[in-house]
């Protein structure tokens, strides 16, 4: 069963996958002197070796850490479709669950994991780290309280750059639709698309372009590598411009936030922020923004608090992201809520999976 969150209380942590980002996930829970990584488990046996440096047997079969009872927390990095059945396992079991992003592929995936940590005691938390930097906590602290009054536009430009073009060794994308859902918008965009929902909510409606500026790879699957998505809140757009590259990481900036207010032009870059042109100070963050999501996810298991991403915020990027799908294939805007919940990339009988696609 999951621990009761009590002060000094070990945290034991299961490994569950290791596709694209549990590398990032797994030091951290290992350097911490409050956790101890005591299982794993990856049924490709090659991508499942390298969490043995942990000091564990890498098992095939993903129950044997969910009926392990020595794990309190899962650390979940596995490809979309796998996520839904896997963290409600893990739920049902009690287990406290960290997810590297995103909810599932779809809107029904998303809204099942939301039901099942509803019925669960256990916390989950998606692991969106822009909400835990710097410079981009102290801009959501701000509109928060109200200092910036009457917002007429919002843009964030957040597009990864990979110049040396070695992407696959990087992460286990792309892939086709129907196992991740989407292309670089499902993924890279996900970290935007949460954070711009954590500061106004839900849009009235969306309107999205998809490319293929870059990347063959993405193009063979029908999937993007750059997305532009503006997003309509009645009083004012925003829209962010997300997704991979192959530019030199000198230029562009890769994570620049831009917010044009009553009286204010606010530019947050990375952990810098400038006010009609002047810098203004960022209070430091005691921790990385990975170290903060799994502090928010600790913190919360002992107060019982909802984490600060959690399962209702990965329904209403799922939401925006299969609305953002729609209207890339219509050409259209479309309007939140959504009276067709069906991810356009993916078949009617696919937009729930159970079993394995590999």
């Amino acid at each position: 069963m999951a621990d009761d969150g009590r002060v000094g209380q070990l945290h034991r942590i299961g490994l569950i996958g290791n596709r694209a980002h549990q590398m990032l996930w797994a030091p951290i829970f290992h350097q911490r002197s409050d956790c101890r990584i005591v299982a794993a488990a990856e049924h490709d046996a090659e991508k499942g070796r390298a969490l043995e440096q942990f000091g564990v047997r890498c098992a095939a079969d993903y129950d044997e850490v969910f009926d392990d009872p020595d794990v309190d927390i899962v650390s979940t990095a596995t490809d979309f479709y796998l996520k839904r059945p896997l963290i409600q396992k893990a739920l049902e079991r009690g287990k406290h669950v960290l997810v590297d992003k995103p909810a599932g592929r779809t809107m029904r995936e998303a809204r099942e994991i939301l039901d099942a940590a509803g019925r669960s005691r256990a916390r989950l938390l998606l692991t969106y780290p822009l909400r835990f930097q710097a410079g981009l906590a102290q801009l959501s602290a701000a509109v928060r309280s109200g200092a910036y009054r009457n917002i007429a536009s919002y843009s964030h430009h957040w597009v990864r750059q990979f110049p040396d073009s070695d992407l696959m060794t990087y992460v286990s994308y792309p892939t086709p639709a129907r196992i991740n859902g989407g292309g670089e918008l499902m993924n890279h965009g996900s970290h935007a698309v949460d954070y711009l929902h954590g500061l106004f909510g839900s849009p009235r409606r969306v309107h999205c372009r998809m490319e293929n500026l870059y990347w063959n790879e993405y193009r063979a699957f029908g999937t993007e590598d750059i997305a532009t998505l503006t997003c309509d809140y009645d009083t004012f757009s925003a829209r962010i411009v997300t997704g991979r590259n192959k530019v030199p990481r000198e230029e562009p900036t890769a994570n620049t936030v831009d917010l044009l207010c009553e009286g204010n032009w606010v530019r947050v870059e990375d952990d810098t922020c400038h006010v009609n042109g002047k810098a203004v100070a960022v209070a430091a963050q005691p921790l990385s923004p990975r170290e903060g999501c799994i502090q928010n996810l600790i913190d919360c298991i002992a107060s019982g608090a909802e984490p600060l991403t959690g399962a209702a915020a990965g329904l209403a990027v799922a939401e925006i992201t299969t609305a953002a799908y729609q209207s890339a294939r219509s050409g259209d805007w479309v309007s939140l809520p959504l009276v067709d919940e069906t991810h356009p990339l993916i078949a009617a009988d696919e937009q729930v999976i159970d079993g394995r696609l590999d």
